[in-house]
């Protein structure tokens, strides 16, 4: 039996509980062996770039899951260095797990730009999408053998999280406290 990896992507910045609650739910849900969590160096889709360098993203997505031990990050998007395609990433996984069956976690979003992105059709061959249901809501059409990941509404975003320490808020509980402390130690998103 092949082993089952979980794959979600994202530009983390900052990591937060959201997406370590999704992975958790993704992962119970598709019983993946391994799990892993992936910064992007820069999105294609996106038209601002991340605020934060992708070292520290980085860094921070590796400090959120210190504790669990149920996930891994991986940097190979940063090794790169340059406009993140989902492709190229799945292919390198690929390469790297000979005969692993994937599953690319996906918002519900994500699916409705995945004609846009780079080799959509190349992207639906090396992995099985696993759609996040926002809300109990799913797109109308789901790739064929798709799955329905659900999880609890958590409302909360990395732009929240950006604009409370810009503002001098409070971040705690918002993120794992080790990211708490590298924003603080560092001074990220503090408004200039």
């Amino acid at each position: 039996m092949s082993r089952r990896i979980g794959i979600l992507g994202g530009t983390f910045d900052p990591v937060h509980i959201g997406h370590l609650i999704l992975a958790s739910c993704a992962r119970d849900q598709l019983r993946t062996d391994e799990f892993i969590l992936i910064p992007n160096s820069r999105s294609p889709l996106k038209s601002s770039e991340p605020v934060a360098p992708f070292a520290d993203r980085f860094e921070m997505l590796s400090l959120a899951l210190v504790e669990s031990g149920q996930f891994s990050a991986s940097d190979i998007e940063g090794q790169r260095g340059e406009i993140s395609y989902m492709v190229d990433t799945l292919g390198a996984v690929r390469d790297s797990r000979p005969g692993a069956e994937l599953h690319l976690v996906l918002g519900s979003d994500s699916v409705r730009d995945l004609p846009r992105w780079r080799d959509a059709g190349t992207i639906l061959r090396l992995a099985r999408l696993a759609v996040v249901a926002r809300d109990g809501c799913v797109p109308d059409e789901l790739p064929e053998g798709a799955t329905v990941i659900q999880m609890p509404r958590i409302d909360i975003s990395a732009s929240l999280i950006r604009q409370n320490v810009a503002a001098g808020l409070s971040i705690d509980f918002l993120t794992p406290a080790s990211v708490v402390s590298h924003i603080r130690r560092i001074g990220l998103y503090r408004s200039s």
